[in-house]
């Protein structure tokens, strides 16, 4: 699946109300005992706290990776008209 095709299904599941889809990188790590150096795209996904968790399981179902990175990183304010926005979109798809 590509990056446009995840962000979409997120948006349209309604785990997020808004995907980032950034330029594919390389990215060189270690899975399985070997180094492997893959192409990858690298996404910012914007949602609530309480939908973290139904995220991480489409993430789940939707990726090829058998542990795809998903870190969470903490709002600690914002233009309040924004993150009105994302918990509303939110909401309101998963109503």
């Amino acid at each position: 699946m590509n990056g446009s095709s995840f962000a979409r299904a997120l948006v349209e599941g309604g785990v997020a109300a808004c995907v980032n889809v950034f330029q594919p990188s390389e990215s060189t790590y270690r899975w399985a005992g070997e180094t492997l150096v893959d192409n990858e795209q690298t996404v910012m996904i914007k949602t609530t706290r309480d939908c973290v968790t139904a995220l991480e399981r489409t993430i789940l179902e939707l990726h090829e990776y058998d542990v795809p990175e998903v870190l969470v990183t903490t709002v600690l304010d914002g233009y309040a008209p924004y993150l009105d926005w994302v918990k509303r979109e939110v909401r309101e798809i998963q109503s």
